[in-house]
């Protein structure tokens, strides 16, 4: 039985056959405890203007790095640029908002005064950004430091048929040595059975190295996905991996859309057996696009969206995407173990989560799919991981004084 810790909505999980695991036959005090997952204060706003959108959140050590764009009240499609502030682990300020990008800039890249869809990655001394830039058929990648002063870039990479590859709601990830980043595959007028994760793998000097689409083995791979690279002996895994994530169905299926995850070895070659759905709930979810996980505690952490009432995604003209959004906590063999909501229980979009030893950070915005909203946070919170100490321990520790003092009275 799991403690409750923050308001929570129930959720279904299948957790499809246990995958190989190298601790499977270990039986730790973590594993046989109940979890407890607590947010740390209340959520924090990020920017200090406009409509906050597309936040992201990196861990450097001690320090978490967070970014957001703001947009003005007029449009989402014009002015969005990039700023930054960095916290210690406590989240108390170190510093204060600051520009990453500037989008009227053209010092190393005419950014024709917007920057598209992105995310972003911390690997040793650089940020590695993928993104979406205005009159660019292609995707780009960059290469910052930790403040964002340029190092390299732009590198165009990706197809530039908007009819065959979709670069939008990407996925980014790291090995260490290569940078992955995954798109939409969905060919014109091709069923859903039939899309896929494009997947570009880049040298760190932003060179492509090789592509694959991958498919999971049932359902379907639909915008809105993430890659996290796993390597061997981590979350129960014997070999490298990557680990995909993606909603299960086509937006505005008949059938419950839910969360599903799949892998492709480091050749981008599906693994046989690895698709499995691990979040289906009572209403339509969506929108993996931040998971992470935890090496200390060997956990899942998997943000989602759900939509507002039956029906509405998917649906022209009714869908807002923006929703009830969440955090699912899995252990390695992808058994839940708690879903919280966030921002309070008010609505939310595009959450992305990084943890790291005993702690768990997630930031999301407010902002719907229309740009319709007038108030829009970008928001960080954090959360505390801690496991019970196994009962046995009392009557452990009363015993080893009881023997003490048996042995001094002799």
């Amino acid at each position: 039985m799991y403690k409750i810790a923050v308001g929570v909505m129930a959720l279904v999980a299948w957790t499809g056959p246990s995958a190989n695991s190298v601790h499977a036959d270990l039986m730790t005090a973590e594993e046989t405890a109940d979890w407890s997952f607590q947010r740390v204060g209340s959520p924090m706003t990020l920017n200090s203007s406009g409509r906050g959108i597309f936040a992201n959140v990196l861990l450097d050590g001690d320090t978490v790095i967070t970014t957001y764009q703001t947009a003005n009240a007029e449009s989402l499609t014009d002015g969005k640029s990039l700023y930054y502030r960095t916290f210690n682990r406590d989240l108390e300020v170190v510093q204060t908002e600051d520009h990453a990008i500037d989008v009227d800039s053209t010092e190393y890249m005419d950014w024709k005064g917007d920057l598209g869809d992105h995310k972003l990655l911390l690997l040793d001394e650089s940020i590695y950004m993928v993104a979406i830039v205005r009159e660019q058929p292609q995707a780009v990648a960059f290469k910052f430091g930790k403040d964002f002063s340029y190092q390299a870039g732009p590198s165009y990479f990706g197809s530039p048929d908007q009819f065959t590859e979709s670069h939008l709601d990407m996925g980014w990830g790291t090995d260490g040595e290569n940078l992955y980043a995954q798109f939409f595959s969905q060919p014109a007028n091709s069923p859903p059975a039939d899309w896929g994760a494009a997947i570009y793998r880049l040298n760190l000097d932003l060179t492509e190295d090789g592509s694959a689409i991958v498919q999971p083995e049932t359902g379907s791979f639909v915008t809105g996905t993430s890659i996290v690279s796993v390597p061997a002996g981590q979350m129960g895994v014997n070999a490298d991996r990557l680990q995909i994530f993606s909603t299960n169905r086509d937006y505005g299926n008949s059938l419950r859309v839910g969360i599903h995850t799949f892998a492709s070895d480091m050749d981008l070659e599906l693994i046989e057996d690895s698709t499995r759905d691990i979040v289906v709930a009572e209403l339509d979810t969506y929108f993996p696009v931040g998971p992470s996980y935890n090496t200390k505690h060997q956990l899942w952490v998997v943000g989602y969206t759900m939509e507002n009432e039956e029906g509405e995604h998917g649906m022209q003209g009714k869908s807002q995407e923006l929703g009830p959004s969440f955090i699912t906590i899995f252990d390695a063999e992808w058994s839940q173990l708690q879903t919280i909501q966030l921002n309070n229980n008010d609505p939310a979009f595009r959450v992305m989560t990084q943890t790291e030893g005993d702690d768990i950070y997630i930031v999301y915005d407010e902002m719907d799919v229309n740009g319709a909203a007038t108030v829009s946070r970008a928001r960080i919170e954090r959360y505390r991981i801690s496991v019970p100490e196994p009962a046995f321990l009392p009557f452990l520790l009363v015993g080893l004084v009881n023997l003490l003092l048996w042995h001094r009275r002799r």
